[in-house]
């Protein structure tokens, strides 16, 4: 009888475990996680992955997969992506190897350009719903003005997302939002570029959370507000809108930039908040011809580096309508050492010119700035501009160059 029993548990045990390996094959056979591994790819800095990154995307849209990339480089060129699927790694990028501890700084899943005649790495054009997550975009400064990502929609709404991605030394900008509407950008680093950051000249109805703008030769985030000269009259035509609208830049970290920080021209609805602007080699925050900007809870911190006249400045704004600038902690930091001040930048903490309806007040400004506070140019007339704490400070030049901080009392 215990015979039996025991042969009865044994069977009824062994069909559960086949009744679970079959549903776990069931479950392999449809998973949303299509390797690209399986398409071919070898992902080892040598081999042309092209061919299989398009065989896996092209699966992924047949189903409701997700091409998913195991740590490793591959080598692509130019791709256009195409709508509703997901690129996927867990590429786990830090920032630089200054001690030489880290052969793996810019991350473990890497998608390396082999070419640069493109307008960019990845193409989202005029496709929608695609998510771009976890991976390192290395453009190895190949070509002539292409892009990490690009994207422009044709009269649509496209809500495109990148997330966790660093994007590094394109020729062109880290990513291009060319007339895109409806995006996020977050947790990402964008780095080491030759135009800019982010892009956004067109773009509008956007996120832009939790990223790291550093070390781009033009500014972090940018909206031109005029074509570019690149652009044919029937994209100029096309496109319309050439400013930034509606987008919220909330608890970005924006350094070492080349031209600036932020520039806005032509551009409306932009809500800066959270942010810091630390260090760049230009303007922080610089806003042209535009309306309904909100500048609010910033750490603006020694920007104007190098720059001169205007340039030398923390916030810049002409010819603005309502915009307000309040809450914000602006300071100079004259005493940093990790970079030689020849001067005392910066010259000016916020300057207003032509700004009408508009407010800028309750700003900290102690030693934000070594010639004047707020730098008040005329044209303000309908504006509120009171009740900012600034504390000029107190600066003596060394014989031979440079100068120091006194403190103040």
């Amino acid at each position: 009888m215990n015979i039996k029993q025991d042969l009865t548990h044994l069977l009824v045990a062994l069909f559960m475990v086949l009744v679970n390996i079959s549903m776990y094959c069931q479950n392999l056979d449809d998973s949303p996680f299509l390797n690209i591994k399986s398409f071919g790819a070898k992902g080892d800095g040598k081999t042309d992955d092209t061919p299989a990154l398009l065989k896996a995307m092209e699966a992924a849209t047949q189903s409701d997969g997700t091409v998913y990339f195991p740590h490793g480089n591959y080598l692509i060129h130019p791709i256009k992506v195409p709508s509703h699927i997901t690129l996927l790694g867990y590429s786990a990028w830090g920032y630089e190897n200054k001690d030489k501890a880290d052969k793996d700084y810019i991350g473990k899943t890497i998608l390396t350009a082999q070419s640069g005649d493109a307008r960019a790495l990845l193409n989202l054009d005029n496709n929608r719903g695609i998510r771009i997550i976890g991976l390192t975009l290395d453009g190895k400064k190949l070509g002539k003005r292409m892009h990490g990502v690009y994207a422009r929609h044709s009269g649509s709404e496209q809500h495109n997302i990148i997330e966790d991605c660093r994007i590094q030394r394109f020729s062109g900008s880290g990513i291009r939002l060319e007339r895109s509407w409806v995006f996020g950008v977050r947790r990402c680093l964008l780095m080491f570029n030759q135009e800019h950051g982010v892009d956004i000249t067109g773009g509008y109805d956007g996120w832009m959370i939790d990223n790291q703008f550093t070390a781009n030769n033009g500014y972090g985030l940018f909206a031109r507000g005029e074509p570019h000269p690149d652009k044919t009259k029937e994209e100029i035509k096309d496109l319309k809108f050439f400013g930034g609208a509606s987008v919220m830049v909330t608890a970005n970290r924006i350094e070492w930039n080349k031209k600036g920080g932020i520039f806005l021209n032509k551009s409306n609805s932009m809500q800066i908040t959270g942010c810091a602007i630390d260090h760049n080699f230009g303007p922080g925050i610089k806003i042209t011809n535009g309306t309904a900007h909100t500048i609010s809870g910033n750490l603006l911190r020694s920007n104007g580096v190098d720059a001169k006249d205007d340039a030398c400045s923390q916030i810049w704004l002409e010819n603005v309508n309502g915009v307000s600038v309040t809450g914000n902690t602006i300071w100079g930091w004259y005493n940093r050492k990790e970079y030689k001040f020849e001067f005392p930048y910066p010259f000016y903490g916020i300057i207003a010119k032509n700004l009408q309806g508009s407010v800028i007040s309750q700003n900290a400004m102690y030693q934000s700035s070594s010639k004047e506070g707020i730098s008040d140019r005329g044209g303000n007339g309908t504006s509120i501009i009171k009740d900012n704490a600034y504390v000029k400070p107190k600066i003596e030049k060394i014989d031979g160059g440079g100068f120091r901080i006194l403190e103040n009392k």
